[in-house]
């Protein structure tokens, strides 16, 4: 009895090794922008977080039963950093490859952000994170639509401008 209680403390332990790797990774997972299939610049959480000002706002989100306070930077501000404004659309992609674009118009218009932190805590791979594109719905409850539903991609990845 004594050896299998001992080899479950084990097992506990290698376990909590597993899932502190899978957490580092998901914390240092990289944002990737490029624009146009040619510059492309990698930011990590820390570089993120020195070269942007950081946004929240609460939402109501159709994922969830309750409304979530996000925090991240906003796209324009990305733009703008790297002196983009002769874009016609940006696309956004997942770590499943999910993907969506969205036109100047509406980046111009209902300001979203890229979601790094909700209710005050990082955003895990398990949970939609590390990255999440994110509108606010209840500022702009007109784009509470699967139109917008759909181009909010979770686990973010990689950011490309296309260019007009």
């Amino acid at each position: 009895m004594k050896k299998l209680a001992s080899s479950g403390g084990a097992m506990g332990k290698l376990l909590s090794v597993i899932l502190l790797l899978f957490s580092f990774q998901a914390a240092s997972t990289p944002l990737v922008f490029r624009i146009d299939d040619q510059q492309t610049i990698t930011l990590s959480q820390q570089e993120i977080a020195q070269q942007f000002k950081p946004t929240t706002f609460t939402t109501q989100l159709p994922w969830f039963v309750d409304e979530k306070t996000v925090t991240g930077f906003r796209v324009v501000d990305l733009l703008e950093q790297y002196g983009i404004d002769d874009y016609a659309s940006v696309w956004f992609i997942g770590l499943n490859d999910y993907s969506s674009i969205t036109t100047k118009e509406n980046i111009i218009q209902y300001d979203p952000i890229i979601t790094y932190e909700m209710d005050g805590k990082t955003i895990p791979v398990r949970k939609k994170g590390p990255f999440w594109l994110m509108f606010n719905l209840s500022k702009y409850p007109e784009i509470d639509k699967i139109e917008f539903h759909s181009q909010m991609v979770w686990q973010l990845k990689e950011i490309v401008i296309l260019k007009q």
